[in-house]
């Protein structure tokens, strides 16, 4: 799948998904999400916070623990998939 594929299904630009694969936050993305970028830039850097565990329906301490599994890689793919699903 290219970077366009996923910026159509996703509903970004090109650039922002470019960005979000290399696992920085940008507002685009953050925007779509409906979370500040800074919350967004700390879950991809593996740290869980309230505005993501809410928007994933997860308390945050669950969520942390979730990362700590998934890490970096997996935290890019879970907001590809939040993405795709809206």
């Amino acid at each position: 799948m290219s970077t366009f594929s996923i910026a159509i299904k996703t509903g970004l630009l090109t650039n922002n998904v470019i960005n979000l694969l290399n696992g920085d936050a940008d507002v685009g993305t953050a925007s779509k999400l409906g979370v500040m970028r800074f919350s967004l830039q700390e879950f991809l850097n593996g740290k869980a916070n309230i505005s993501m565990a809410s928007k994933l329906g997860l308390m945050t301490s669950d969520l942390q623990l979730l990362l700590d599994i998934i890490g970096k890689q997996g935290a890019i793919g879970l907001i590809i998939g939040l993405l795709m699903k809206k």
